[in-house]
């Protein structure tokens, strides 16, 4: 009797694991699947670009002093002919004051010795022998003498530049623009040379980029380029047109410390209205360097290697099917299947999926 009851459990507990089985043999596997369709893909680079005014206008001092006056802020917009800054100018007022003073001086001297000499008298005495042909000469030689004019000459340079030194302590704007690149402070001692502010055209911008020399041959004056602006919500992109490529290469320092080649570009953005910019935001600059059209595309991550070739997973009638494929061009995430695949044709995207195997039944997710 025992015996019996043991054949039945152990039929049942048999059964109950053939029906595991078929039931699990059976069981759909639910996953992402992508539906191919015709698309362009594209090999690109990205670098980071820094806004920048299209025109720049760097003020410095020849000279230098002590700022006496500050009649502007970063910042803050002016007009051309608008005054700036001023110098100290007094020590130059009293050295000017100086000079002119030692100029009416010699004057007034040579004056006075032209007086004494009275040469059209002295030119009669010659003639009737009063005073000797010599000493007339003489007089005549003192009259033409450099000596005042001389003096008179080096006086008036000196005053010159010092007047000129006066007109350079009033700085005025050269233009209409934005004040930036600013920090001086009222007191403040310039050396001479400094560069005292920067008045940038508010109206119109550029993007300088330095791109890689092994990048350079590829890019060209005219190509269309994708810029972004991230701000916390959002991405904004916008086009932009490469400008200008530099003559020549720079050295740069890379994210990790290395020495690089690299080329200046400016790039002229097509700014979308209310977005705001300014010089120095930073903006992702996207090169375009490849890009095939009307190509059935997957990510890269379906391949896997299968019979000295490529496959991926594909969904027929609910089925999945390994399916091997001839690959084409490709960039970093997607590849081009030239043979295999048809438009319209569902990929399983992870081909790890567990339980996934020739013949499994597959619901989309």
């Amino acid at each position: 009797m025992k015996r019996k009851w043991k054949i039945i459990l152990g039929s049942l507990f048999l059964v109950t694991i053939i029906l595991f089985f078929a039931l699990s043999s059976n069981q759909e596997l639910t996953t992402k699947l992508l539906e191919v369709q015709p698309g362009s893909i594209a090999k690109t680079f990205t670098e980071e670009g820094l806004v920048k005014s299209a025109e720049e206008f760097p003020l410095y001092t020849t000279y230098g002093g002590t700022i006496e006056k500050l009649q502007i802020q970063e910042g803050e917009k002016v007009q051309q002919g608008d005054l700036l800054l001023t110098f100290s100018n007094a020590e130059l007022h009293f050295q000017l004051q100086q000079l002119q003073g030692e100029l009416k001086s010699i004057q007034s001297q040579q004056e006075l010795e032209l007086a004494k000499l009275e040469l059209d008298k002295l030119k009669q005495l010659a003639k009737i022998g009063a005073i000797s042909q010599k000493e007339y000469e003489d007089a005549l030689n003192t009259a033409k003498s450099n000596y005042y004019p001389g003096q008179i000459q080096a006086l008036q340079a000196q005053i010159d530049a010092i007047q000129h030194k006066l007109s350079q302590s009033s700085v005025f704007a050269p233009t209409t623009g934005v004040v930036s690149q600013f920090s001086l402070k009222e007191g403040m001692i310039i050396p001479p040379g400094s560069q005292l502010l920067t008045i940038y055209q508010s109206d119109e911008y550029l993007v300088e980029v330095y791109i890689l020399t092994e990048d350079a041959a590829r890019i060209q004056p005219g190509m269309e380029v994708e810029l972004i602006q991230d701000n916390k919500d959002k991405k904004i992109s916008f086009k932009g047109v490469v400008e200008k490529i530099a003559p020549t290469a720079e050295e740069k320092m890379s994210a990790l410390g290395l020495m690089e080649q690299r080329i200046k570009l400016e790039i002229k953005p097509e700014l979308p209205k209310n977005l705001i910019v300014k010089p120095g935001y930073a903006l992702d600059v996207i090169f375009t360097i490849d890009k095939q059209e009307n190509k059935l595309i997957v990510p890269k991550t379906v391949l896997f290697p299968y019979q000295d070739g490529e496959a991926l997973w594909v969904v027929r009638n609910n089925t999945a099917h390994i399916q091997p494929v001839e690959t084409g061009f490709e960039n970093e995430q997607d590849i081009v299947i030239e043979k295999g695949l048809k438009a319209g044709d569902q990929v399983i995207l992870d081909p790890q999926l567990e339980g996934l195997k020739e013949g499994a039944k597959i619901k989309n997710l």
